[in-house]
């Protein structure tokens, strides 16, 4: 039976140099700043499709639990990290984490699954976002391959089974 396809990853690069979104974070907001960005990151990537919904009341919670932040703590660092570019703008606006550097920095994890790397919903003219559809990959990348014949070299005593392809 086949492993059921999944648009989540179990890790994340943490790289050991940062950029200008970190040192805002951390000069405004010290270590809750730091602790909040990677628990951010953290969920994006144990995410379905790696897009998180604020406006869905248990969600903001269970991230206001997750990063030990007040609301009003959270949303101001949202805000900052939407200005930052850090995540979407767009969708924050609608109460929807994105970050595209998150995605891209994952996408390799995706080249050997059946799904394609999640991409960014979109806002539409009514301002409703709407998710994208999953589409699955034709993975051409098995390693195992079909045997056509199989000849037995009885040479020397020994059984040696020849495939050939």
């Amino acid at each position: 039976m086949a492993r059921p396809s999944k648009q989540t990853v179990d890790y994340f690069p943490h790289s050991t140099t940062h950029g200008k979104t970190m040192y805002i974070l951390e000069d405004k907001y010290g270590n809750d700043g730091y602790a909040f960005w990677f628990k951010l990151l953290e969920l994006l990537g144990n995410t379905g499709g790696h897009v998180y919904e604020y406006e869905n009341p248990a969600d903001k919670q269970f991230l206001l639990a997750k990063t030990h932040v007040s609301e009003e703590k959270a949303k101001e660092i949202l805000d900052l990290l939407a200005d930052l570019d850090a995540i979407d703008h767009q969708l924050w606006k609608h109460n929807i984490i994105w970050s595209d550097n998150f995605v891209d920095n994952i996408k390799d994890a995706y080249s050997r699954r059946k799904v394609n790397v999640p991409h960014k919903p979109t806002v539409t003219e009514d301002n409703v976002v709407q998710k994208p559809t999953t589409t699955k990959v034709n993975a051409d990348k098995n390693s195992q391959s079909k045997v056509k014949k199989s000849k037995v070299n009885k040479s020397r005593g020994l059984s040696i089974n020849l495939l050939i392809f």
